[in-house]
């Protein structure tokens, strides 16, 4: 009997790229030859292609011909938050309640409704932003609020039940649950932990630090304009990626680019630039394709003067880095540039070239620039040099707490295993790590995928009263000038005693053992650094932020973080809200430059 095999769209459009993709490569497009698409020859649609792809004013970059759609993929799901201290509440009827039930009942839950309105629980709603090229296995935060059919009152200590978050969907009426994307799990830390504030609705939100782990991961596409998506255009251009981009496919490498369509790529994600994708997709944007050698010698004379101008230099450098190797020597040069722009673009395409002359100006920038400091970061993190371990270490003593603590999730991320930026886990509540440093003494508190203190320099000493209340339920008594006790009182159970030295790191080692969470954790330290019990600066959550404005020379004031002070000290707390100070791109404005956008490119 034969065997008969329906050839799906993939392999269609696969089987006509081999057809009509040159067997050999010359200077000037080959497969707009007039034999290359011998197979369809009175197609109008294609000729009509042919002639704008072969006409004078042809496009000649990737960003001529498509797009990228890089856009936060919004998953979430109802949850039961357990453990809170009575403050949960009844559920209302509604669709949620039967669903959340439905759910409870597939788990095999004992008298579902009774635990769903026990004031230890509370029905809440968990949201997750997914940023493009997330990768399955990646930890990222977990937003999460009250059901709005709840009673709930505080959602504080409370733990997240195992959720699973999905795609939302509202069909006709109904809400409609897609695929599994992620699964959440973990601690609350509520805004009012946070901020201190007595907000009704900051008791009732906040965020599960490193909560969420994937399941399913994004790819990176890039969409052809529906004039020239064809299987034509498709033989151009993917040859042009491949040659620049490759990845390791467990055998060997590979090009990134993977047609879909006649009318978008898929994208696979070079590790040099997997703390970037945003970056990676603009460059690929400029990757050529359809030009002569002589063509070719022209544009890079021209991106040479234009590296000159701030105005231009940004695309500039990304033609350059689209080029490879051969562009260094070009970049090289203006990573010295005096203007800080052309030298933060420069210095920042290097790096992904891997040319430890970016080495000295991203650090550089990273403390003069905070408008630059995430991307001179990510720079510092992939060059293969000890010089960039030994600039992220000099980093680690920067006077902003932000150089001082990108840099340490930098050294960790050039390295997992690195001792000095290695923390010891607490029980089940977070992990404490010391750093020895030559510069100002500084408490950090993370609410970004690790929940860790971080201390630079020596272990405080706390100043504490007689009575503090960590929580109505923890107390901290003085019983002398060099010793505490935190007692712990939880109804129907003993109380939970733990006597401890007044330093920081024993406090919060004894916090941990009555039973506290890393929610409590950041109240105390807020409270100390508030009252004066704790004199060491406190930051909490000072993660280098994209999406600033950089002022350009002619009026940027002097760099200065105390603009920065509320995202310094307390980031960003909503994964969806973004970073603050977006605004609209505005590359060519010559007295300003959103450099970097993921919620507007």
């Amino acid at each position: 009997m034969r065997n008969t095999r329906t050839l799906q769209p993939g392999h269609a459009l696969a089987l006509l790229l081999f057809l009509i993709m040159p067997v050999a490569s010359g200077c000037f497009s080959p497969w707009l030859s007039a034999d290359a698409d011998s197979e369809s020859p009175g197609n109008p649609r294609r000729e009509a292609i042919r002639e704008k792809l072969q006409s004078k004013e042809r496009p000649r970059t990737v960003a001529q011909i498509g797009s990228a759609q890089l856009t936060l993929s919004r998953l979430e799901n109802i949850g039961l938050l357990t453990r809170l201290d009575g403050t949960g509440g009844v559920v209302r009827a509604s669709q949620p309640r039967e669903r959340m039930l439905a759910t409870m009942r597939r788990n095999d839950v004992d008298q579902p409704n009774s635990i769903l309105d026990d004031p230890r629980t509370a029905m809440v709603v968990a949201t997750l932003a997914v940023p493009p090229a997330a990768n399955v296995g990646d930890i990222l935060d977990v937003s999460v609020h009250v059901s709005s059919h709840s009673d709930a009152t505080d959602l504080q200590n409370g733990w997240l039940l195992e959720t699973s978050l999905v795609e939302m969907s509202n069909v006709g009426g109904q809400i409609r649950q897609g695929f599994e994307y992620a699964v959440a799990e973990g601690p609350l830390v509520t805004r009012a932990q946070i901020t201190g504030s007595e907000e009704e609705s900051d008791k009732l939100a906040g965020i599960i630090v490193g909560g969420a782990r994937l399941v399913k991961g994004r790819g990176l596409r890039v969409t052809i304009d529906h004039e020239f998506a064809d299987a034509l255009t498709m033989a151009a251009i993917l040859p042009a990626i491949n040659r620049r981009f490759t990845v390791f496919d467990g055998r060997k490498q590979v090009g990134v680019a993977v047609p879909q369509e006649e009318s978008f790529i898929s994208l696979a994600v070079p590790p040099r630039y997997q703390y970037d994708p945003f970056h990676f997709i603009n460059v690929v944007q400029q990757v050529s394709f359809n030009e002569t050698d002589s063509q070719k010698i022209e544009r890079v004379e021209l991106l040479r003067q234009q590296l000159a101008d701030p105005t231009k230099a940004r695309t500039a450098c990304w033609q350059l880095e689209a080029i490879g190797e051969e562009a260094v020597e070009i970049l090289a040069p203006a990573a010295n540039h005096p203007d800080r722009e052309v030298q933060f673009y420069a210095a920042h395409s290097l790096a992904y070239l891997n040319d430890q002359r970016a080495i000295a100006p991203l650090a550089e920038l990273c403390r003069q620039e905070p408008a630059f400091r995430a991307m001179c970061l990510n720079g510092l993190t992939i060059i293969d040099s000890h010089q960039a371990d030994e600039a992220l270490t000099d980093l680690l003593h920067a006077a902003d707490a932000e150089s001082r603590y990108g840099a340490l999730l930098a050294l960790r991320n050039r390295d997992k295993n690195n001792p000095q930026v290695t923390g010891q886990q607490i029980g089940e509540v977070g992990s404490i790590l010391e750093i020895p440093s030559a510069g100002p003494p500084l408490v950090v508190v993370s609410l970004h995928q690790t929940p860790e203190v971080a201390i630079f320099g020596a272990n405080p000493q706390l100043t504490l009263p007689a009575f503090l209340y960590v929580t109505p339920r923890m107390i901290i008594r003085s019983d002398g000038p060099d010793a505490v006790t935190v007692s712990r009182f939880v109804p129907d159970r003993e109380d939970r005693l733990v006597q401890a030295q007044t330093d920081l790191r024993s406090v919060l080692n004894a916090i941990s053992e009555v039973g506290g969470s890393y929610g409590d954790w950041v109240s105390f330290l807020r409270q100390c650094s508030e009252q004066g019990y704790l004199t060491e600066p406190l930051a909490i959550n000072p993660i280098p932020q994209s999406g600033r404005t950089y002022h350009r020379e002619s009026r940027r004031q002097p760099a200065d973080d105390q603009g920065l002070r509320d995202l310094t000290e307390h980031g960003s707390l909503d994964p969806l809200t973004g970073p603050t100070g977006e605004a609209s791109p505005s590359a060519e404005d010559s007295t300003s430059s959103v450099w970097y956008n993921p919620l507007s490119w």
